[in-house]
């Protein structure tokens, strides 16, 4: 025994627990991040329709397999853009992100841009961190409803911010990873 707590108890605790928490449905969280990484591509495309109709960029895409906890393994879009010589490729990371609902990376010949599907409000990360002793029979709060996502460009650490991904924003990114 620990803490006074024998091996039933502790069993028949986390019998209760699941018995009061809603299942997670892990096949329409997946759907939705497919979703958003879709919106996600027009949004990208859309700020290079210019371009495109010009003939000076072109998009090729391309499927990657994710393969996340409790998700399993899924097929989703990678696109490549191309500018002259220049390759870039967004390259979908996943949804069970620490802090976010999404990530895709953007890879160019000279660095990696990180774009975050996050609270539209988000500006910066928030991470809430409870710690608990055996006395405390405090219940969790509940996570608010996040009711809109954006696409938002996240800065690097240590102090991680969100800029808003709006088309100067995108074609910054871009040349930041060309070295333009």
């Amino acid at each position: 025994m620990t803490d006074n707590i024998s091996f039933d108890d502790f069993v028949n605790q986390q019998q209760q627990i699941a018995k009061e928490e809603p299942p997670i449905d892990w096949s329409q969280i997946r759907d939705d991040w497919k979703k958003h990484l879709d919106e996600f591509y027009q949004l990208a495309e859309g700020f290079l329709q210019k371009y495109i109709d010009q003939g000076k960029v072109r998009i090729t895409t391309a499927t990657k397999q994710i393969t996340e906890e409790h998700i399993g393994s899924y097929d989703v879009k990678s696109l490549e853009v191309q500018i002259g010589t220049i390759k870039i490729q967004f390259e979908p990371i996943g949804t069970r992100i620490l802090g976010a609902k999404g990530r895709v990376d953007m890879h160019g010949p000279h660095g990696t841009v990180k774009f975050v599907l996050v609270p539209k409000t988000a500006s910066s990360p928030t991470v809430r961190v409870i710690i608990r002793d055996s006395s405390s029979e405090t219940k969790d709060e509940p996570e608010p409803i996040v009711k809109e996502w954006a696409w938002k460009r996240r800065t690097p650490p240590p102090n991680i911010k969100y800029i808003e991904l709006e088309e100067e924003s995108f074609r910054s990114a871009i040349m930041e990873v060309a070295n333009a």
